[in-house]
């Protein structure tokens, strides 16, 4: 829109100029809209990153708590499912071999 807008304002002196002030206009006007979109992004991005980087410090001790729940509760769940699937995998050998575990002290 910067771009249109400069060489909407180029047309105005286009007679005199013999029409070069059109893509001057258009020139300067893409870079007023680059620096105004530059910096309004930053801005927004630096009170946005500071307004997030601040509710993670005034709650950090909460965070770390929750973190540590989780991390506890996985920790459970690992222990609990690879119990199960080992006990699961030695009832299919057991089933399939015949009652044994198929070493050579079943095979006699």
């Amino acid at each position: 829109t910067g771009a249109t807008l400069g060489a909407a304002v180029g047309l105005l002196p286009a007679p005199f100029t013999l029409g070069l002030s059109i893509p001057f206009g258009a020139a300067i006007g893409a870079g007023a809209g680059l620096v105004t979109g530059v910096t309004a992004g930053s801005v927004v991005g630096v009170v946005g990153g500071g307004a997030a980087g601040y509710g993670v410090y005034a709650r950090r001790a909460q965070i770390t708590a929750v973190a540590g729940q989780t991390l506890a509760k996985v920790e459970h769940v690992k222990a609990t499912s690879v119990g199960f699937v080992r006990e699961k995998a030695f009832s299919l050998r057991a089933r399939w071999l015949g009652g044994g575990t198929g070493g050579t002290e079943d095979r006699q």
